[in-house]
């Protein structure tokens, strides 16, 4: 009897030993999974273009999501919920654009003193245009776009001689520099060196290869701030944006007008002369809406042969735009639609590319 109770004993000591020991492997070996979800940075875009750039920059140790997916969806008029603000809040970091076009994202960590989490392309500006009379100091015929303080002095600095567009005409005289160097107002956010410059402050700064570039770099370093084990590297996008601006540069002169000031930068990075009318142009730079005259000039131009290729964006849509493209289309004017954000289920990056093929295909 005896022996049997000690071997009782020491067989149920046994089990309690072993178990013990099993406990405290599965607390140990589980440790580094719970660091391991600890490090994986949460990352919060404004729209899906900003998401995608940073999927193509962190492939591995972040967790990316995008407030606004839907391409039927305007984000310039968007209004987030208190679940979209709160991701932006708990974030570790927030992709925007900035210039205003996103700043119901931005603009409540800022206020929360939060900007050191952002990444940014433009100044963290609170959102406010001009909704009033679109008086400009432009010229009669055209824009002229030296920008000597703040908009692109636009020596194209990108390697080999570059090309000195002065479209003379009524296009705009992009003297191209793109010198990601100029001070940049409003917020700091996540400070790169290269601030970004503006055509006339659009704030489309996504077609803009330069700013995708810098904006990328930007992700990878902070990034790697934030967790050191995260695989972050900006080369998968600023090579396929250096191939996109030599594209552009590629392009052949062509004379193209906006029914909304989407691809400024596209023209702005090529030989394409903007010949939008003035008043409509400052009109969409402010989100206001154009005048009779000013569709009556646009219409003008389309029904007089002077424009090659009319650039369209589906995304925002009116009963005004609309009738520019009817009347495009029933001259034979080429057209290119670009949207705010890439249709559902393709990647924005690919979609880029996609717009450059449209243009190369339509300037032929």
């Amino acid at each position: 009897m005896r022996v049997e109770s000690m071997t009782t004993r020491i067989a149920s000591f046994g089990a309690v030993a072993i178990a013990g020991l099993t406990l405290t492997a599965c607390s140990t070996d589980s440790a580094p999974q719970d660091a391991a979800q600890d490090a994986t940075i949460d990352i919060v875009a404004s729209t899906s273009v900003w998401g995608d750039v940073v999927s193509a920059v962190v492939t591995d140790g972040g967790e990316v999501s995008a407030i606004v997916e839907d391409s039927a969806i305007d984000p310039h008029s968007f209004e987030p919920s208190a679940t979209d603000l709160a991701k932006g809040m708990e974030a570790d970091m927030v992709v925007v654009g900035g210039g205003g076009y996103d700043a119901w994202l931005y603009e409540p960590l800022v206020n929360d003193g939060k900007e050191d989490k952002i990444v940014h392309a433009l100044p963290l500006v609170a959102h406010s245009h001009d909704h009033g009379d679109h008086d400009h100091a432009h010229g009669e015929e055209g824009h002229d776009h030296s920008h000597d303080a703040e908009g692109h002095d636009h020596d194209h600095a990108h390697g080999e001689e570059g090309h000195d567009h002065s479209h003379d005409a009524e296009g705009h005289d992009h003297d191209h520099a793109h010198e990601h160097g100029a001070e940049s107002e409003g917020h700091e956010g996540h400070n790169h060196e290269h601030a970004i410059e503006t055509v006339d402050g659009n704030e489309h700064i996504w077609f803009d290869v330069d700013a995708v570039s810098a904006v990328a770099e930007d992700i990878a370093t902070a990034a790697k701030e934030k967790s050191p084990e995260a695989k972050a590297d900006a080369k998968p996008v600023t090579t396929r944006m250096d191939d996109l601006r030599t594209r552009l540069e590629a392009l052949p002169h062509a004379k193209v007008a906006q029914t909304e000031t989407i691809g400024d930068y596209l023209i702005d990075d090529s030989h394409l002369e903007d010949v939008t009318p003035d008043s409509y142009r400052q009109a969409a730079l402010n989100h206001a809406s154009p005048s009779a005259a000013d569709l009556a000039a646009f219409l003008d131009k389309i029904n007089n042969g002077e424009v090659d290729v009319l650039l369209y964006n589906p995304q925002t849509e009116t009963d005004l735009t609309k009738r520019v493209h009817d009347a495009a289309v029933e001259k034979g004017v080429k057209i290119v639609e670009i949207g705010e954000v890439a249709p559902e289920g393709v990647n924005f990056l690919d979609y880029f590319e996609q717009v450059v093929s449209a243009l190369e295909e339509a300037t032929k």
